[in-house]
């Protein structure tokens, strides 16, 4: 049964009243963001998502407004005859209050960013702990699962249909996960441009238990647990490298829950997608936050296969 309200929401922008919209079950979730510095009105209901996250800068955290349950359709996605169902196809829809269009990354009509509003591509950590926390919310209790694209690309190139990282009809229709408005067909819209997606599904996973989460990494393991095998040498990870040391450390990458950043799994050749998933993994762990450059060393081997 879906949950329909997220706690501690308010609902004194609650449209239901309004526009019943369709019932769904939730299978899948979009991420917009409004491209303003204040709650839009969604002509009373009209556009609206399920709900909106408004960043408080007093407190850092977000401030997130309800406008329709979880259990049914909103209506901030473009419908047209024809195609595919795109607001009733089982969504829920969140619209984050700010703005993804570099021109606006350090400062907007006079208000400054990271202060007076949110640039979300450079969005601080508290904004993406606060909107990882609704994402491992909406996996526990609507099962709504914590993956999506690996292509998320920057504004402007990720609006209309030509950058690649819109969804086919097909791939929509049995799409579940996470996604942005500049994934879903039938749109145009570009939001919410590079948004660090990858960051924030680890961040969601560790709040889920999905994975271990960042401040249970250095918990110990069981006795049965294997040593670390030998590290070889920073000099087997690189552009243009190829062995079966990279194979090893990107299958427990993905083990490890840090995976996120191939798209058809590890293998032999360094990529970039190898160099992403490490850093992420360092990132996760406060012994290697402060150099987290994406290449493995002695302590990042021994922490990964730990």
């Amino acid at each position: 049964m879906t949950v329909l309200y997220y706690p501690g929401a308010s609902r004194a922008y609650d449209y239901s009243d309004r526009y019943k919209g369709d019932t769904i079950k939730p299978n899948c979730g979009v991420i917009h963001t409004t491209e303003g510095t204040s709650l839009p009105s969604y002509g009373q209901g009209a556009e609206a998502p399920n709900i909106t996250a408004k960043p408080n800068f007093a407190k850092k955290r977000l401030d997130y407004y309800q406008h329709y349950a979880f259990n049914r359709s909103a209506r901030a996605l473009v419908n047209t005859a024809g195609g595919v169902e795109t607001n009733t196809l089982n969504c829920i829809q969140i619209e984050l209050v700010g703005t993804c269009d570099p021109k606006r990354k350090k400062s907007w009509n006079g208000a400054k960013a990271g202060e007076e509003y949110l640039y979300w591509p450079d969005a601080p950590r508290w904004a993406l702990d606060s909107l990882a926390e609704f994402m491992a919310w909406q996996h526990k209790n609507n099962g709504i699962p914590l993956s999506g694209p690996s292509k998320w690309l920057a504004y402007p190139a990720s609006y209309g249909t030509s950058g690649g990282a819109r969804l086919s009809f097909k791939a929509w229709n049995e799409f579940n996960g996470w996604c942005g408005h500049s994934h879903v067909p039938e749109n145009v819209h570009g939001d919410p441009g590079d948004l660090d997606f990858a960051e924030l599904l680890k961040l969601a996973k560790g709040k889920s238990g999905t994975v271990t989460s960042p401040s249970d990494s250095s918990s110990s393991s069981s006795s049965a647990s294997k040593p670390a095998p030998p590290f070889p040498g920073t000099q087997f990870f690189g552009p243009g490298k190829s062995n079966a040391h990279i194979l090893a450390l990107g299958k427990r990458l993905v083990k490890k829950g840090f995976g996120s950043h191939y798209k058809v799994g590890p293998s032999k050749d360094w990529g970039e997608a190898d160099r992403q998933n490490v850093a992420s993994f360092q990132r996760a762990h406060k012994q290697l936050s402060g150099d987290a450059d994406g290449y493995p060393g002695p302590l990042t081997w021994k922490l990964l296969f730990s």
